[in-house]
């Protein structure tokens, strides 16, 4: 009983399952030139979905199976092949197309029915699928997300150029000399085995000598000394302190040799190795620090971490190490612990700390460093120290700090090329919180106090600066001194900024043109450099205004030789693609129709679909105008396809029969004519045209009259066109009316001289008919008009005879 219940569902289930399935019953399908439809009729309607791969459409129907006697379509030559296959419960219909399609949609219909949509492709639009590598460095490629890369973004003075003459600084360096702290005198006093009993053989003269910096004199007094004293400890002790008195009063040849002496003389003493250090540190003041940190580096392991002279060689180490710019072994060693270090070593040592990362460019920890050490005197009496403190709070902005720090640093520094530099940071410190016009005399005097040198200039840029800032009428003024700053800078950072300025302010009075070549000539100068990104940010900026300024006065040529120069821009994808269509516009106008085209399908391939539409009208122009009139075709396709009821369809309708009609395809041309023309006059032209030359001189009669009473007037050619439909339909007094208007300079001039003979002999008018005749050829060189005439003036001869 169980089995027979369990046979039963099953049959049910197959039953019921065969109800719910899905039959395609048949095919059928619609063709136009350019969209096909097919459309597959259902027993019921299934769940369908399509899939495309170049020129294959496949369209799944759920649930479905064919019908025995299905039949599908042919090869022709749109469809190449159609094939239908069974996988599992769903019936898959493939298409093979001969191009492949440009788009296709599946849409549901009445009566249980889906519509397969194609618009076709062509050989056309196979041939300028990938635009990119077609445009010649002219691709514009529009991006969802900011490209970080462009110019235009990264500039901060995009928004207001004007900010550059307040805001743009070009960086300075104010390369203050490390000083080097000499060890406590005298070096004897921790000098082993003796030490601080070493002090013993100094005088309290000398020491007072020394507490008030007379090295000379204590130098002397030494060398009297030594000369009587007999103790050779004694004497080799008197003669390092005489040669630390003088290292230490800057003589520089008579420390050295004798330093030199007693390191060679007592190379495996103490006293020979800190003569040795004595002469390092001489070498590092007095002639090349470099030379110092070698043999520092040499002397190293001579002396131990215990030693007395520890802390005060470390020291040397790490301010050689410094001064020449050896900031990795300067790291090392200012991470080294195991150096017992005096409370004054400790806090120097702090110090260098905050310069290590001054130099490294680490300017919020050195700024944190320099701030802990502000109220140290010995901070203060480090002129590189204080520079960099000077520095960090100029850079952190707290700029009332940093005047009076760089005000204070004046006096700690010597050389006027350093001084001005000071003074010119001191100012354009003060510029932050203080009004403009009241620090013009401040850089002015800068300028003059330090002509030519980098401060100087400097000072002068931001004179000029400010009075420019201050004064509209000095424009002209500010021109000149820019220039001849950028004339006369020896640096190439301060004429940057002044040959930047000097265009700016081009810019700025609307002399695009002059800009964009100014701009070009930058920067080939000036391929690295601080203004280089501002710099192309204005050409981008300029190029596009100046573009299009020549387009619209007609300088075509001259609009796509400034674009071709600048390829580049569009290469970087740095310029809006909006750009496109001034360019497109003067390819169009010169004649290179097949560029524009190319120019405006690609501008519909990137934008947007509610942006695109506004393209297809100067493409299919700019198509028509190249002469290829299948493609124009194509394109009209695509856009009635595509905006059914778009805003130019009247304009692209028309460019499709003008093309049909210059393709000689007038039956073509014909069906495509609406069947109530517009109102605006804009068919009637090409409709007279068209029906003129596929002889409907009826209609021919009546468009011109309706075009006659729109405009008042006609064209001689249209005129022609009215008096000869006028002849052809019998109405010759009207024929005649017309004939007579037209002047010797129209196309049909001779032809019209034909008709009113042949209307005027219709007549009876055989003379005046002759007489028109005779006016042909008397004035015609050679036609068949001139033929036909003389043909009838000698049939007329021979008549009379007879």
């Amino acid at each position: 009983m169980i089995r027979i219940f369990s046979l039963i569902l099953l049959l049910l289930f197959a039953w019921f399952g065969d109800l719910a399935a899905s039959e395609l019953i048949r095919t059928s399908r619609v063709d136009t030139k350019n969209v096909l439809q097919i459309y597959f009729t259902f027993d019921q309607a299934p769940v369908f979905s399509g899939t495309s791969n170049k020129r294959r459409v496949d369209v799944q129907f759920e649930g479905t199976e064919a019908s025995e006697t299905l039949q599908l379509f042919s090869p022709d030559d749109k469809i190449v092949k159609t094939l239908t296959r069974q996988n599992k419960d769903v019936l898959i219909v493939s298409f093979f197309f001969r191009y492949e399609p440009q788009q296709y949609k599946l849409t549901a219909n009445a009566n249980n029915s889906v519509v397969l949509e194609v618009l076709l492709g062509n050989e056309y639009s196979t041939s300028y699928k990938n635009l990119a590598e077609k445009l010649k460095g002219l691709t514009v490629v529009d991006r969802a997300t900011p490209d970080f890369t462009n110019p235009y973004i990264l500039s901060p003075y995009k928004s207001d150029w004007t900010s550059f003459f307040s805001n743009y600084e070009s960086e300075i360096k104010i390369k203050i000399p490390v000083t080097f702290t000499p060890p406590p005198f005298p070096i004897i006093e921790i000098l082993p085995p003796g030490g601080r009993e070493n002090l013993d053989l100094l005088t309290e003269d000398m020491m007072i000598m020394a507490e008030n910096q007379n090295w000379d004199t204590l130098a002397s007094t030494i060398l009297a000394k030594i000369q009587i004293t007999t103790a050779p400890e004694a004497q080799k002790l008197l003669a390092l302190t005489y040669g630390e008195a003088l290292m230490r009063s800057g003589n520089f040849e008579g420390a050295f040799k004798q330093l030199y002496l007693l390191k060679e003389e007592y190379a495996q003493e103490h006293l020979g190795v800190y003569a040795n250090y004595l002469l390092i540190w001489l070498r590092a003041r007095y002639e090349d620090p470099f030379i110092a940190e070698y043999e520092y580096r040499s002397l190293a392991p001579q002396i131990s971490h215990k030693s007395p002279l520890a802390p005060y060689f470390h020291l040397s180490q790490v301010e050689t190490s410094l001064a020449t710019q050896e900031y990795k072994h300067l790291n090392e060693l200012l991470l080294l612990d195991s150096i017992a270090l005096p409370a004054e070593i400790q806090e120097r040592m702090k110090i260098r700390q905050a310069d290590y990362w001054y130099a490294t460019n680490q300017t919020v920890k050195a700024y944190a460093a320099y701030k802990l050490l502000e109220n140290s005197p010995l901070l203060r009496s480090q002129p590189y120290s204080s520079g960099g403190y000077c520095s960090t709070l100029y850079d952190q902005k707290y700029f009332q700090d940093a005047a009076k720090e760089y005000k204070d640093l004046k006096t700690l520094v010597s050389g006027e090329k350093l001084i001005g530099l000071i003074a010119y940071r001191e100012n354009m410190s003060k510029l932050q919180f203080t009004e403009r016009q009241e620090l013009i005399d401040d850089f002015a005097q800068i300028e003059n106090a330090y002509p030519g040198t980098d401060a100087g200039l400097l000072a002068a840029i931001k004179a000029t600066d400010l009075r420019l800032l201050t004064d509209n009428q000095w424009t002209d003024k500010a021109l000149e001194n820019y220039q001849r700053i950028a004339q006369t800078a020896s640096s190439r950072s301060i004429s940057e900024e002044a040959e930047f300025k000097t265009i700016l302010i081009h810019a700025l009075k609307g002399e695009n043109g002059l800009v964009v070549s100014m701009l070009r000539n930058f920067l080939r100068e000036f391929q690295i450099g601080g203004v280089r990104i501002s710099a192309q940010a204005l050409l981008i900026d300029i190029l596009p205004k100046e573009i299009k300024r020549l387009v619209d006065a007609g300088d075509y040529v001259d609009a796509l030789v400034l674009a071709k120069q600048n390829k580049e821009l569009f290469q970087n994808n740095w310029i809006n693609s909006d750009f496109l269509v001034d360019i497109a516009e003067a390819y169009h106008k010169v004649g290179i129709y097949d560029e524009s085209q190319k120019l405006y399908l690609y501008l519909i391939e990137i934008r947007s679909a509610d942006e695109r539409e506004k393209y297809y009208l100067p493409m299919i122009q700019a198509t028509f105008d190249h002469g290829n009139f299948s493609l124009v075709e194509d394109y009209a396709a695509q856009y009635t396809y595509n905006y059914p009821e778009g805003k130019y369809s009247n304009e692209i309708l028309l460019l499709r029969i003008k093309a049909l009609v210059a393709d000689e395809r007038l039956t073509e041309a014909l069906q495509a004519l609406p069947s109530t023309l517009p109102d605006d006059g804009s068919f009637h032209p090409l409709a007279a045209t068209l029906f003129f030359r596929t002889d409907n001189y009826d209609k021919t009669i009546s468009t011109l009259d309706e075009l006659l009473a729109m405009n008042g007037l006609l064209t001689e050619q249209q005129n022609f066109f009215l008096a000869e439909s006028s002849y052809q339909t019998g109405n010759f007094s009207y024929a005649a009316e017309i004939f007579n208007k037209i002047t010797k300079d129209n196309l049909f001039y001779h032809q019209s001289l034909y008709r009113l003979a042949e209307i005027n002999r219709e007549l009876g008018n055989d003379e005046i008919a002759l007489t028109f005749l005779q006016k042909i050829v008397e004035t015609e060189e050679n036609s068949k008009w001139k033929q036909y005439a003389e043909r009838d003036l000698q049939y007329a001869t021979q008549k009379d005879r007879y």
